[in-house]
């Protein structure tokens, strides 16, 4: 028995995604750039999905920019702004614990000339919005921030931060990639101008997401070639993933509320485990303010990645949530932001639930959590640990 608890990497397809997906491979097959009759009704299946995606975002299917994913929406939505910004807007505000889709290009814009601003976090991961309201000025073209943070699941207040932006007149970007079907998004509750979604993060398909733009922002598109998605991302459109998205979208829409309290339950019970049988097991994150079914542990006594392929071997299936590179595990940029010392952020795993998640397999993944993990702690010496990091 496997179980998968990797949620926040990607959720497996929902059986209603499954199926429209096989509906669309057998009956359309048109261009729904095409006039004729087949391509018009690529072109009615497309917009019926920008319409569900839109309608899970209390948006306009207008300002629905479909992407390869939130990488590419993150992309669009950031150099889009910052090269279509005026000469006095050179600078951008965000946060020290941003997705590497978000850090990447902002770094790129440092090489071209722009000034980025990172406010750090608390220990929770809360980002303070009179911090981030305090660094906007006339000069900033953009504000991006996280509105969930994909390790540790700290939601951030993001209310004042928006009304900085607002007043001036700097674009406000939202990643809500973590943040999708697991609390309410509404971009007019939330005051974005721009807002990043990707499908496989609520049981969609992979390979798809979309970039909310906001009537009237200004963005340079970053693919050239076709009037495709309102001028900005030029191209024939990923139909199956779009179709895909709609229907996965339409899905958390219905059953949100419920699916989220489902999740929380089980999130909750397997901490409570894990709390009363592993000694010095520390949650990183808030209590409150935090996605319910992302846990974030740090695991006294044991590197993160041997208990990870521990547990893999295991049949649990957990993440480090932190980036590799050059053959090697870094400590999370996150949690060391958080004040953690590279060591415990070695020692942590994300565990994080979904959708399929079922009570049966969280009854298991604790059980074998605490058993490995006493394994792995009785043969891993402390000083391995420390000359890891």
């Amino acid at each position: 028995m496997r179980i998968y608890l990797d949620h926040n990497a990607g959720s497996p397809m929902r059986p209603a995604v499954h199926d429209a997906i096989a509906r669309v491979g057998a009956s359309v097959h048109g261009n729904p750039a095409s006039i004729h009759r087949s391509g018009q009704r690529a072109r009615r299946a497309l917009e019926q999905a920008r319409e569900q995606v839109a309608g899970l975002l209390g948006a306009s299917s207008r300002g629905i920019v479909f992407t390869s994913g939130g990488t590419e929406a993150n992309n669009l939505g950031i150099f889009g702004t910052a090269q279509a910004a005026t000469a006095t807007r050179k600078r951008i505000v965000t946060s020290a614990i941003e997705h590497s889709s978000v850090m990447a290009p902002l770094a790129e814009l440092e090489g071209r000339g722009f000034t980025v601003t990172r406010v750090a976090p608390n220990r929770d991961g809360q980002i303070d919005p009179a911090a981030v309201a305090s660094a906007i000025s006339d000069d900033v073209a953009l504000v991006t921030l996280g509105l969930v943070n994909a390790e540790v699941g700290t939601i951030q207040e993001v209310a004042a931060i928006a009304q900085a932006s607002s007043r001036a007149a700097a674009i406000f970007h939202l990643d809500a990639a973590q943040a999708l079907g697991r609390i309410a998004v509404r971009v007019a509750d939330l005051g974005c101008d721009l807002m990043t979604v990707s499908a496989h993060k609520i049981g969609g398909p992979a390979g798809i997401g979309a970039l909310y733009v906001r009537p009237g922002v200004n963005l340079a598109p970053q693919m050239l070639g076709g009037p495709q998605e309102s001028g900005l991302r030029a191209g024939t459109p990923n139909l199956v993933g779009a179709i895909g998205f709609g229907v996965a979208a339409e899905g958390v829409a219905s059953a949100i509320d419920d699916e989220c309290a489902r999740i929380k339950m089980l999130a909750n019970a397997l901490l409570t485990h894990l709390t009363r049988t592993i000694p010095g097991l520390r949650l990183n994150g808030p209590r409150h303010g935090r996605v319910a079914n992302t846990l974030n542990l740090t695991f006294p006594g044991v590197l993160g990645e041997s208990l990870l392929i521990a547990l893999d071997l295991e049949g649990v299936e957990v993440s480090m949530g932190s980036a590799c590179a050059a053959g090697a595990v870094e400590p999370s940029h996150v949690l060391t932001a958080m004040g953690r010392r590279p060591a415990e952020a070695r020692s942590s795993l994300r565990i994080s639930l979904g959708w399929s998640t079922t009570p049966k397999e969280i009854a298991h993944a604790a059980e074998i959590i605490t058993r490995v993990w006493r394994r792995v702690a009785s043969a891993e010496p402390a000083r391995a640990i420390e000359a890891a990091v």
